[in-house]
């Protein structure tokens, strides 16, 4: 019995041990650390953005709620419009803004509030399958935002992963993918007001 024991122990440590070097730390900036990580099937990273901010759950939710202000403070994002919005779900067009030689993407997104047993929100953000009117539409694209506690601040951890539909090479994209997270975070400090 203590063999089988032993035996889950360690299959359950090495499983850990490698979730947690599949992603890469790759800028450690004002508090803010932006990791990276392949994902089976698709040439294009995903990132993962981790701060804590001294401003409540609500606060943040207000934020995410005012879709019209995101190209104020999201990164990248070129507009913005609210589609449909109830208390636990909104929809909403957005388009990103891609680098000379390249056209912008947009997407229609479903952004779902949904409490988590205990105190996390964890906010999903999948694409819908509204059409959208322009030229590009991303191939694919998801995440989430979680909000935890922290000592009387809240921890924001947001995980996106997306592919545009253009020839876009991963080469180009992907050492430069933590700069959307984390300028992102730097901005939403500033709607926060901290």
């Amino acid at each position: 019995m203590k063999i089988v024991a032993l035996l889950i122990f360690t299959l359950v440590s090495i499983i850990n041990i490698y979730a947690q070097d599949k992603w890469k730390l790759v800028k450690n900036k004002n508090e803010i650390k932006v990791y990276v990580s392949e994902i089976s099937g698709s040439n294009y990273y995903a990132f993962k953005a981790v701060m804590t901010v001294k401003s409540t759950e609500a606060e943040i939710i207000e934020v995410l709620r005012n879709v019209s202000n995101y190209p104020e403070w999201f990164a990248f994002t070129a507009s913005a419009k609210l589609i449909q919005q109830t208390t636990n779900e909104q929809i909403f067009f957005m388009e990103t803004d891609y680098p000379w030689p390249f056209s912008n993407e947009c997407m229609n997104y479903n952004m779902r509030f949904v409490k988590e047993q205990g105190k996390n929100q964890k906010i999903t953000i999948t694409e819908t399958d509204k059409k959208v009117d322009c030229k590009y539409s991303l191939k694919k694209a998801s995440g989430y935002i979680l909000l935890e506690p922290d000592k009387g601040n809240t921890r924001i951890s947001y995980y996106f992963h997306s592919e545009p539909s253009q020839n876009i090479p991963s080469w180009l994209i992907n050492p430069r993918i933590h700069e959307m997270p984390y300028q992102t975070f730097i901005s939403l400090k500033e709607q926060l007001n901290i």
